[in-house]
């Protein structure tokens, strides 16, 4: 090995270091907000509780870690779990370990790519009117088109950022009579340049009935992660995001609630929002939770995986899919980089890996203390305690 490579080997290592003490301090600062101490700071574990995660993240991942998330997620459903998996070490370090490869997760990640995967795996995405990628327009051919055709659109549209974007930021329904907005007077020019260089205008899903009766005014979806441990395509719980108050998204940081969803398809008793307040019937159409069962819950999970089987470059997914009107799958988006657990062990009142964690664990202690060149053997559990 040359004497330059191993001057870069070392200064990888230091900023790689250095991200994760930086993203660490950042997920450290969001439970700093008064909304979440209320929240958790109600809850006090006990002892034996305390020991367990000790044991558990001492034994295992070899640090001990604040109680801070075992408490935030026990107090939605009162139930505590030793396996429930921190923010903490998600972001900065397992989905990092999962998605080594940026270039990969930045390409899969790009809204305007994920539909030429999709159709590969024929898996439906909504139907895309017209795109933007780098600032060149195209029709659903992928034909290099000027904007003149999109002036003249007529009829119900929802338009999204395509990279970079979360929490349903830069999204937006198009009620358009010859180019303009019947909502908001714009005219469909002036918003597409809103949008920057890359956005997609789509028509807009009608959902499965069992969905829309839930609430009508969002395309509600379903959260999969999909992980691969050791040669094998997994699932963490599933939660359902449902809209509210009017709203046409359904993100929880947009003000939406989630539900826990069992892999039949069967709602758990309560949803939630992100800072807690509780429904077990939806504010708007009376639905109750309990007892309602969407069967077609197993060809969502189904999809979420086939896709996920397509780029196996890529460890760790959050999918979102819903239900069209006929009744099959769709795939809104894939979020790679910056992901979240929280909103599935909040909803079940259980860790995402369950007996799977101690295991998991080990692995991320072990992938910490090599270099980063190193990790690529070890990627997803591979070649690890065999």
């Amino acid at each position: 090995m040359s004497l330059k490579h191993m001057l870069l080997i070392k200064a990888n290592d230091y900023w790689d270091k250095y991200r994760i003490k930086k993203r660490r301090k950042a997920e450290i600062n969001k439970f700093k907000d008064p909304k979440r101490i209320k929240i958790y700071s109600k809850i006090t574990l006990s002892s034996e509780q305390e020991k367990e995660i000790d044991d558990i993240y001492i034994n295992n991942y070899g640090e001990k870690i604040p109680y801070t998330w075992h408490k935030h997620f026990t107090a939605f459903t009162g139930e505590f779990d030793k396996y429930y998996f921190p923010e903490l070490l998600f972001i900065p370090e397992l989905e990092k370990y999962f998605n080594n490869n940026s270039h990969y997760a930045k390409t899969f990640e790009d809204k305007n790519v994920l539909s030429l995967l999709a159709s590969s795996a024929d898996i439906i995405m909504p139907k895309t009117i017209y795109s933007c990628i780098g600032g060149i327009i195209q029709d659903n051919n992928h034909n290099i088109v000027s904007s003149n055709p999109i002036s003249e659109l007529n009829g119900e549209f929802f338009i999204k950022p395509t990279i970079d974007s979360c929490s349903g930021v830069g999204c937006q329904v198009l009620k358009l009579s010859n180019g303009v907005d019947n909502v908001t007077g714009k005219s469909v020019l002036d918003i597409v340049a809103d949008k920057g260089l890359n956005w997609v205008i789509q028509e807009r899903v009608k959902c499965h009935s069992s969905i829309a009766k839930i609430y009508p005014n969002s395309v509600n979806t379903f959260r999969i992660m999909t992980y691969i441990w050791k040669d094998k395509i997994q699932h963490v719980p599933i939660i359902m995001r449902i809209g509210q108050g009017g709203a046409n998204v359904d993100n929880a940081h947009a003000g939406g609630m989630f539900i826990a969803v069992d892999d039949n398809g069967s709602l758990h008793e309560k949803a939630f929002t992100e800072f807690k307040k509780e429904f077990k019937k939806h504010p708007d159409t009376g639905l109750i939770y309990s007892g309602y069962k969407i069967d077609l819950v197993p060809k969502v999970i189904e999809a979420a995986e086939k896709c996920h089987s397509l780029i196996p470059q890529i460890g760790c997914i959050n999918w979102d899919f819903t239900i069209n009107d006929e009744g099959n799958p769709v795939l809104i988006e894939a979020n790679i980089q910056g992901g979240s657990v929280w909103l599935f062990q909040m909803a079940h009142g259980k860790g995402i890996f369950g007996d799977l964690t101690p295991e998991i664990l080990r692995w991320m202690r072990h992938m910490k203390n090599i270099s980063n060149d190193q990790r690529s053997y070890y990627r997803c559990g591979n070649n690890f305690e065999k």
